[in-house]
């Protein structure tokens, strides 16, 4: 309730509930996925906090997620982010999959699917920034 009232919570991230059942499920957190290789396959479940599409990228979509840990910098190359459309622009908390592309202690998810994570039971929605 706090946070859907204010944008944040006396009771730490949203996420750090789900964190152990992430963890039985094989989802790194942010911190995890930004310690590992480049090439690397990578799942994760994080809170959509920013959505972009700028004018200069050739409809390639960023996004920023997070979860109690840090944040995930997603791309979406158009072919993808138009297969999943619908739940890449209307999910608060997004799955997504793919592979990383980590140069110059830079990390990227280039994002070849995406789900929804309802079995996390996060019934929640949170607001993202989006497409500003």
């Amino acid at each position: 309730w706090d946070y859907q009232s204010t944008g944040i919570s006396s009771q730490g991230h949203m996420l750090v509930h789900c964190r152990e059942q992430m963890r039985v499920k094989g989802l790194p957190s942010a911190s995890d996925i930004n310690r590992m290789n480049d090439g690397s396959a990578v799942r994760y479940v994080g809170v959509v906090i920013c959505r972009q599409r700028p004018a200069t990228a050739s409809s390639v979509v960023f996004m920023t997620l997070e979860d109690e840990t840090g944040f995930v910098n997603a791309v979406f190359w158009p072919q993808c982010f138009e297969r999943y459309v619908v739940l890449a622009k209307s999910l608060s908390v997004l799955g997504i999959e793919g592979k990383l592309q980590v140069a110059n202690n830079v990390t990227h998810l280039i994002v070849n699917r995406v789900w929804n994570p309802t079995e996390l039971a996060l019934g929640q929605r949170f607001k993202s920034r989006d497409f500003h």
